[in-house]
């Protein structure tokens, strides 16, 4: 996808915005996502404008499909995202609320949804902490990018729901677990890098 967003790059009816820095394609869910993620985060403060909409649908067939029999049933809906392009707007809370609530609403956009199958230097944990390395499968794969579903790759914890204290005694907490992908000398892959992680 080539190209800045020339349209709908500005402003318009709230004071704090979520911009695209990168061409993507959004789905109706992880708009939703965002905007339910918004909401519960503002506690119904202030007001949330949605400024795209998923107009375009995303056909896909059916394993060992032959050729000619079509472009498939459709699958989802999306909506095609330049850079510039303001997503959300937000106005009536204060900016530290404001900010929160984007970012938080950032990270519902774009990412994979990784399962944990192994934790790599352990034999007998269940569950990983963060800067652990694991062996995860991709569950639900970004449209439009390199990563696929089904793809086992290796990735490095960064945050997660369960409790981590420290030795000082200071417990740290998210509010959702999270890792990066990497590579097998442990660099990072791609520019935007953090993903949702569900389950370990």
């Amino acid at each position: 996808m080539k190209g800045i967003s020339y349209r709908g790059n500005h402003i318009c009816f709230g004071r704090y915005a979520l911009q695209a820095l990168e061409p993507a394609w959004i789905t109706s869910r992880q708009i939703e996502a965002g905007r339910r993620a918004m909401t519960r985060n503002v506690r119904r403060g202030g007001k949330i404008w949605i400024r795209i909409f998923p107009g375009q649908t995303s056909y896909s067939k059916t394993y060992r499909t032959s050729m000619g029999s079509g472009k498939g049933s459709p699958e989802y809906w999306v909506a095609v995202v330049k850079p510039g392009r303001i997503l959300y707007e937000m106005g009536g809370v204060a900016e530290n609320i404001a900010r929160k609530a984007i970012s938080i609403a950032a990270g519902q956009q774009r990412g994979p949804r990784l399962m944990c199958i192994r934790i790599i230097g352990t034999s007998n944990r269940r569950y990983a902490n963060i800067g652990d390395v694991i062996v995860a499968v991709i569950k639900e794969a970004v449209p439009n990018m390199p990563l696929e579903r089904s793809e086992v790759i290796r990735a490095v914890i960064v945050r997660t729901c369960k409790e981590l204290k420290r030795d000082n005694g200071m417990i740290i907490r998210y509010d959702d677990n999270a890792a990066v992908i990497i590579d097998q000398e442990g660099n990072p892959k791609g520019t935007r890098i953090l993903v949702r992680s569900s389950g370990n």
